[in-house]
């Protein structure tokens, strides 16, 4: 045997319906005006608290342009001498000293073999004849 649907279309059936429809859409109906009622100060919020973000941004803009124009290397210097800082380069007196020359080992031979033309650069370094070393440190 087939089933068969049957549709009740009776005038009862049709109230009922009509009825939880009713209900439904009342109950949605309140609880979208009771999240309404609980939210209606989130926009205020948002509002300042964006004027805030503004104003703190805004802050920091000038702050950093005031840190930026302080810490340029000529007012960290003349901090540094105003607060009775030297140079490290200045802190001691200069001292010149001679310096040893250092031996050749006895296997090699006392002059050093001339480069052949041949080696593509060519370059010849001057003889090491300065017996003092002199240094001299500055500020960037």
């Amino acid at each position: 045997m087939i089933a068969r649907l049957t549709m009740d279309t009776s005038a009862p059936t049709w109230r009922g319906r009509a009825m939880r429809y009713v209900l439904i859409y009342m109950v949605l109906a309140l609880v979208l005006v009771g999240v309404r009622y609980a939210t209606h100060d989130v926009r205020v919020n948002l509002r300042a608290a964006a004027d805030r973000e503004k104003v703190l941004i805004a802050q920091r803009d000038t702050l950093e342009v005031q840190v930026q124009t302080l810490t340029t290397p000529q007012r960290i210097r003349e901090w540094a001498f105003t607060q009775g800082m030297r140079r490290f380069a200045e802190a001691e007196p200069k001292m010149n000293a001679d310096i040893p020359t250092i031996p050749l080992p006895a296997n090699l031979p006392a002059s050093p073999p001339e480069p052949s033309s041949d080696a593509g650069v060519g370059l010849k370094l001057p003889p090491v004849s300065q017996s003092r070393l002199e240094v001299r440190t500055q500020w960037k």
